[in-house]
């Protein structure tokens, strides 16, 4: 993989990580495009990038944490479940590229749902917790965002938006850490020790930063919806490009 290659893969990560419109899928594509067999480690060492772009930040939102913290264990328990007894099924999804056009068709479908949203609850239920939880599972699929169906869901059962936004990033913490303690042991880590790994992982830490502060504004605005024709426009021309 040359320079410009990983540098775009980075950029590409940091930027539709946290947008609405599925990292997975995008760094599938584009992998496809640029004639590279997908990278599980790679993939898992950019994932590394964004968790810290979250964790910078989400620095003074340890309260917010903590105190939600029983709501964030029992939604991490459905993606964690798939996650590890179905990790060969969804490698096999991802191997698939002509699906990617189906799947951000359903990624547009979930944005727009969150149209006429008008929630307001600042406290997450349990139960909204776990159903959340199933939808971030759900998202696990190439070309539906984890961001945006988390976020929808919570937007859909009455949360407000700043609400739904911290905690979907709260459950990515842990998915995170779970992505990458899964694929822990098939990644050659010596392999990353080079100054072209260290500049995708700053590219893609702080165009991370950048892009959560981008989402965070049009989930104030409520137009987080709007990312849906982009997904949707998106699928149709895969449809005659694949």
């Amino acid at each position: 993989m040359s320079l410009v290659q990983t540098l775009i893969l980075a950029f590409i990560q940091g930027v539709t990580e946290f947008l609405p419109i599925s990292s997975s899928g995008h760094l599938n594509l584009f992998q496809h495009f640029f004639g590279l067999t997908p990278s599980l480690g790679f993939d898992i060492f950019l994932n590394t990038a964004t968790l810290f772009s979250v964790l910078f930040f989400f620095r003074n939102q340890l309260k917010f944490f903590f105190s939600h913290l029983p709501q964030i264990i029992l939604a991490s328990i459905p993606a964690a479940i798939v996650g590890f007894f179905f990790k060969d099924t969804v490698e096999s999804i991802f191997s698939h590229i002509w699906l990617l056009p189906l799947f951000f068709f359903i990624n547009s479908l979930i944005l727009f749902s969150t149209k006429k949203a008008k929630g307001e609850k600042s406290e997450i239920t349990l139960k909204q917790a776990i159903v959340i939880g199933f939808s971030q599972a759900f998202a696990i699929l190439p070309g539906v965002s984890r961001a945006g169906t988390t976020i929808a869901t919570g937007l859909i059962l009455g949360l407000a938006p700043e609400t739904a936004f911290n905690f979907s990033f709260c459950l990515f913490i842990p998915a995170s850490i779970g992505a990458i303690l899964l694929g822990f042991k098939d990644l050659n880590i010596t392999t990353f020790f080079n100054y072209q790994s260290f500049l995708a992982f700053l590219l893609t830490f702080i165009v991370g930063i950048f892009t959560l502060k981008l989402l965070q504004k049009f989930l104030k605005q409520g137009q987080i919806w709007y990312f849906g024709f982009y997904t949707i426009i998106l699928a149709l021309l895969l449809l005659f490009l694949l």
